[in-house]
């Protein structure tokens, strides 16, 4: 009997125990927590995270520019108006992509912060733009590419000296094709200026006639000491810039010259050329004077002949031949079509 009781108070006694406790669950994170605070359906959202609220709220601005990044559509038929006056494109879509983000980060005081939520070692921080302020930050930055626009298109066709020339309708490109995309962004937002770009266009077709007249009223000219020397130098260079040997009228005049000299060395018979060469215009005005780093040399034990063979064949290939050409390409007309 009394061993029935107890066996039955044990069983009791267990039953009547309180379950183990389970560990809570864990804490949503930042994101799970902060996914409520929703912007208005007109806004973007950008959420960030960071050890601080200042670094939270950078962050968030920083993924609210990428969201506009890969929202923002360059409109088409601003494409297609940039390939009519120019058939270079100049701007790449991760250039498109950097002006997003650099033009959205530049009024970032605009986001409205939505909700900054602070953990232990931890901010986490939700910001909203309207597209209107959006727009606006594109707007500003066309203004300004507008202004600088209109000012080299103004100056670009007193410009006489050629790579100040050059340097001008490289910078007036660049700016038209910047005009271009935010005119794009701008349609998409439904904030485009039509009758600036229409004056804008105008003004750059303007420019780039008065470029495309220079171009074909300039010629590059080559004079030298029509020797061996000077004669290869031509070869390769000629391949790669249109050039004519005769009296210079109007455009650049390269002047090739070079100083030859054989003597003994330690090597044996040693052969050496040091080309230069003088940009001028045809009036006579200096430009710029190229020469080698170095001499070329060619080398033979015995014979002069064979070592002046070893300095040619060297010359053919010389690293001076490639920085040359890319001097003058900055003095030459970059034409149009």
């Amino acid at each position: 009997m009394f061993k029935f009781l107890f066996i039955t108070l044990i069983i009791i006694g267990c039953a009547s125990s309180p379950p183990p406790s389970l560990p809570p669950p864990p804490a949503p994170s930042l994101g799970e927590s902060l996914a409520s605070a929703k912007c208005a359906s007109d806004e973007f959202r950008g959420f960030g995270t960071g050890t601080s609220e200042e670094e939270a709220l950078s962050n968030a601005r920083s993924a609210l520019a990428r969201q506009i990044q890969s929202t923002v559509k360059v409109s088409e038929k601003y494409t297609q108006n940039q390939k009519l006056f120019d058939n270079n494109e100049h701007l790449s879509s991760e250039y498109v992509a950097k002006t997003t983000v650099e033009s959205v980060l530049s009024n970032a005081h605009d986001a409205r912060e939505l909700r900054i939520e602070h953990r232990t070692g931890e901010v986490g921080a939700v910001v909203c733009m309207s597209r209107a302020d959006v727009a606006k930050s594109f707007a500003e930055r066309q203004r300004l590419v507008t202004d600088s626009l209109e000012l080299v298109s103004r100056i670009l066709p007193s410009i006489k000296h050629p790579k100040q020339k050059n340097e001008a309708w490289h910078k007036t490109q660049v700016l038209w094709s910047e005009f271009v995309r935010l005119q794009g962004i701008l349609d998409g937002f439904g904030a485009a200026n039509a009758e600036l770009f229409e004056s804008v266009s105008k003004a750059y077709s303007k420019t780039r006639e008065d470029y495309k007249n220079y171009c074909q009223t300039q010629k590059v000219y080559w004079s030298d000491q029509e020797n061996e020397y000077s004669k290869i130098v031509f070869a390769k260079i000629s391949e790669k810039v249109a050039m004519e040997k005769s009296a210079c009228s109007a455009g650049l005049n390269l002047r090739f010259t070079g100083l030859e000299k054989c003597a003994n060395s330690s090597f044996g018979v040693e052969c050496s050329f040091e080309p230069s060469l003088s940009v001028e215009s045809c009036a006579g005005e200096s430009y710029s004077l190229l020469k080698s780093k170095d001499a070329i040399a060619g080398y033979d034990m015995h014979n002069k002949n064979k070592a002046k063979e070893n300095l040619i064949a060297k010359l053919q290939s010389a690293a001076f031949l490639d920085e040359w050409l890319k001097e003058i390409k900055e003095w030459t007309p970059q034409c149009v079509e």
